[in-house]
């Protein structure tokens, strides 16, 4: 709902397959007392599961939620406890790969809890071909695709590095990000335009990354272009 509507992003794998760590909740015993703080179910799936922080807090308390996204960005959120001090959190979907930081407080009472937890779900980054030829003041494009792994599903960010080593180029992207399905492919294009003015050549050090939250990985490899 309302963590939906803020895109709880606001989300390594090196194409062989190293995965994130699964989701877990550790509690802080410092100034815990009088108020607990659970994430359920445990193991989401980046931008799949519906998950919600449960607890208890002091009857009828405001309870706020202080969270550091994975990308290193604050979000603030407010609840309130029934009669019981149980307050819900949610449900919303974790939609950054990496590790979440929050600190949940009892307003009433001053009491708190920290817990981190993460969302299980990594993608990979694949290009094609690896190498393309070019002439003087010619656009030539790579074919660049993320594919979801472990369920993962969530907007990838595309960058190349290093391109302009080329003199005289300039380069963009088809899509400034991409959305990848849960267990399937997308793909985005780099465009690579040469200039009047690149001297003839092979230049063979642009690497293609993708990001989603803090995880960020690169293709296997590094582009070459050749100018003739």
């Amino acid at each position: 709902m309302r963590r939906t509507i803020l895109n709880r992003i606001p989300t390594l794998f090196l194409v062989l397959g190293l995965m994130l760590p699964p989701a877990v909740m550790v509690n802080q015993a410092a100034k815990s007392s009088g108020i607990v703080a659970t994430i359920s179910p445990a193991n989401p799936i980046v931008g799949v599961t519906t998950v919600s922080i449960t607890g208890t807090a002091s009857a009828g308390a405001t309870v706020t939620d202080t969270s550091t996204f994975p990308d290193g960005t604050g979000h603030l959120f407010f609840m309130k406890a029934d009669s019981n001090g149980k307050y819900v959190d949610g449900p919303f979907m974790l939609r950054q790969l990496g590790t979440f930081h929050d600190v949940l407080q009892d307003r009433a009472t001053g009491a708190s809890t920290n817990f981190s937890y993460a969302g299980i779900g990594d993608f990979s980054v694949a290009v094609d071909p690896a190498s393309r030829q070019a002439a003087k003041g010619q656009t030539v494009n790579f074919s660049v695709t993320f594919t979801s792994m472990a369920g993962f599903e969530g907007s990838v960010v595309p960058a190349a590095l290093h391109w302009s080593d080329i003199p005289g180029a300039t380069a963009w992207w088809s899509e400034p990000s991409v959305f990848v399905p849960s267990r399937l492919s997308a793909s985005a294009k780099l465009m690579v335009r040469t200039s009047a003015d690149t001297p003839a050549g092979t230049y063979d050090n642009i690497i293609v990354q993708g990001s989603n939250g803090s995880v960020t990985h690169a293709a296997p490899g590094k582009l070459s272009l050749k100018v003739n």
